[in-house]
């Protein structure tokens, strides 16, 4: 097949779209080797910094890999594990429809939707390192923390099916994230299960290594990857006292990996989180009656004082506040410290994406991510956005965050915060 030279643009050959073009065809299913799910290397740096270890293969990384196949299954053949409560979170026929290659059964039931519409930004892990991610700003969301952003319950616990799911009916505003409103419901909850699916088990996976990096594996260590403390430790052990920490580590890693462990100690709290956030959403009280003009005043006092929203937002609410200099999401400061960005570098090289600063909302341009109802603008009041840095205002009582929503909804994009105040024209000729 003869291929023509690259179409141009502004001047410019198409090389690189065709190459990503490529890149995409392989995450899709346009390639014979089947996917594999990612092992999570930023937080298994991230354990080694801290703990000033080397993981070792045998002991703690291929367990945890073992662990999440068995009970998470593949990219192409996903598993529902056996807890209780696991059927309140997903299920394995929508799972299905959402998992492996873009295709159809034969009776025309779809299949790889994730692929279809999320990979490319998302990627097959759901890391938020799909391949054009790093072209998009901001980053896709990486699911496995299982932490959102948009969402109606409070910090520290998860959003509710109905939070995942308008958000990939909706879209975000402002972002890469479009709109599948117009898929048809069965295929918009298959993907909200699979969201939920690559979050808990990369939830799983944290707390896994968590256990696991805590183990001492230094006396089954080659001498060259020991640490200086280790080399030390090992050296003052007899021969008996080797042979009986490395029984002692391998009773360890057993009983870790023991099935009903796994399912009891570390999935079912997991599990039950999931199952039962609704019990956990922030109930919006009914908006009090009051004059709009009033409720305006109320509300930016409330914005510029006790409310602390200029803080962040800026006098002029442009996003541009004081304290808004060294923002990162948690997402990035997993793995970068502004204050010592000495190991960036390492991240880096294990898949990281270059951080980015995460800017407080420009709310003179009336464009809010998580929705703009007057229900989603007191949730982001009430619980703050988990994950970034706006706080939960618990200063404020229920009457006053209404009159801070009014103000935000309807007062601010039209406020004469950052017009020049108007003046008599001074050294004024005046002609008889």
């Amino acid at each position: 097949m003869h291929i023509s030279q690259a179409p141009e643009f502004g001047g410019r050959h198409w090389a690189g779209g065709l190459v990503l073009t490529a890149l995409i065809g392989v995450i899709v299913g346009c390639s014979s080797e089947p996917a594999k799910f990612e092992p999570n290397r930023i937080a298994m740096h991230k354990a080694e910094i801290t703990l000033g270890i080397t993981l070792d293969p045998k002991y703690q990384v291929e367990p945890i890999a073992k662990i999440l196949s068995d009970s998470f299954g593949t990219p192409d053949e996903p598993i529902v594990p056996e807890v209780e409560d696991i059927d309140q979170v997903f299920d394995l026929e929508h799972l299905k429809m959402a998992a492996g290659p873009y295709g159809s059964e034969e009776d025309g039931t779809p299949r790889g939707l994730y692929r279809q519409h999320c990979v490319h930004c998302h990627g097959i892990t759901g890391n938020g390192r799909g391949p054009t991610a790093a072209f998009l700003n901001p980053y896709p969301r990486d699911f496995r923390m299982g932490k959102y952003k948009w969402k109606s319950t409070k910090t520290g616990t998860p959003p509710t099916h109905d939070d995942l799911r308008r958000v990939i009916s909706d879209g975000v505003p402002g972002t890469a994230m479009p709109s599948f409103k117009l898929l048809p419901a069965e295929e918009i909850e298959a993907l909200t299960q699979y969201v939920k699916y690559l979050s808990l088990r990369g939830e799983l996976e944290r707390n896994l290594l968590l256990e696991f990096s805590d183990l001492d594996c230094s006396v089954v260590k080659p001498a060259d990857q020991r640490t200086k403390e280790e080399q030390e430790y090992v050296a003052s052990l007899s021969p008996e006292e080797i042979q009986e920490e490395t029984d002692d580590l391998n009773s360890a890693v057993e009983e870790l990996t023991d099935p009903e462990v796994v399912n009891e100690d570390f999935l079912a709290p997991l599990v039950e989180g999931w199952a039962y956030a609704f019990e956990d959403v922030t109930e919006v009280p009914e908006k009090p009656e009051s004059e709009l003009k009033e409720s305006l005043a109320v509300g930016r006092d409330l914005f510029f004082n006790k409310g602390g929203c200029a803080t962040c937002h800026g006098q002029s609410a442009l996003g541009d506040g004081q304290t808004a200099e060294n923002f990162y999401d948690d997402w990035t400061e997993e793995y970068y410290d502004p204050k010592d960005p000495s190991q960036l570098e390492g991240f880096l090289a294990l898949g990281a994406l270059p951080p980015r600063k995460l800017d407080p909302r420009n709310l003179r341009l009336g464009n809010f991510r998580g929705g703009r109802r007057p229900v989603d603008v007191y949730w982001r009041i009430r619980n703050g956005i988990e994950g970034a840095k706006m706080p939960a205002a618990q200063q404020l009582s229920e009457e006053e965050i209404w009159h801070v929503v009014d103000y935000v909804r309807r007062g601010l994009p039209y406020d004469s915060l950052s017009q020049p105040p108007e003046h008599e024209q001074e050294n004024v000729r005046v002609r008889n």
